[in-house]
């Protein structure tokens, strides 16, 4: 009688063993390289949709700031406007301080604060971005006065809006602006 070879195990001509198929080492190795291929796979994805949303984040927020600026531009510039006459009419004290018909134009006023006050805050909602689901994001302008010199008695013409905003653990100064009546030409007029 003939004895059976084991069909995984040939010898070659130089007396050496070949194993065909998987040993437990190949395997251990191949689930490791198989496990840290996907673990590096996930942590880059979850990088790129971290910057991906960050961007988009800052996108949005840099929009909702603009429009809001855009507003206070086209209240500013409406005001003292007299569509009677076709001129505008201020008095010098308008000039002088700036502070009472910032406080007082339509688009200062947000949903959430009253009037007269020189910080307010919103969220901007979802319909103006998918960012801004679940009211995660509030914008702060503040509006602070100062005169063209440090000198108390020069008149307090200039308007300075700070916006913060701030999100999760975030709360960031984003952007300054100056604000006068100045920007054509009111007070020269007046002397």
């Amino acid at each position: 009688m003939k004895k059976k070879e084991n069909p995984k195990l040939v010898f070659c001509r130089s007396n050496r063993l070949y194993d065909y198929g998987f040993g437990l080492v190949d395997a251990i190795l191949s689930i490791t390289l198989l496990s840290g291929i996907i673990t590096y796979g996930v942590y880059f994805s979850s990088l790129r949709l971290g910057t991906v949303h960050s961007s988009n984040l800052i996108r949005s927020v840099n929009k909702e700031i603009e429009r809001d600026i855009e507003r206070l531009k086209l209240d500013l510039w409406s005001l003292f406007y007299s569509q009677n006459d076709g001129k505008y009419e201020f008095s010098k004290f308008e000039c002088d301080e700036i502070a009472s018909n910032i406080i007082n134009l339509p688009s200062w006023n947000t949903q959430s604060n009253s009037s007269g006050q020189m910080i307010q805050s919103w969220r901007p909602g979802e319909e103006r971005s998918k960012v801004f689901t679940g009211n995660k994001v509030l914008i702060t302008r503040e509006l602070s006065i100062s005169s063209p010199i440090d000198n108390e008695s020069l008149n307090n013409s200039i308007g300075t809006l700070n916006y913060r905003v701030e999100w999760g653990s975030e709360n960031k100064h984003w952007l300054s602006i100056d604000l006068t009546a100045e920007a054509h030409s009111w007070c020269e007029q007046i002397i």
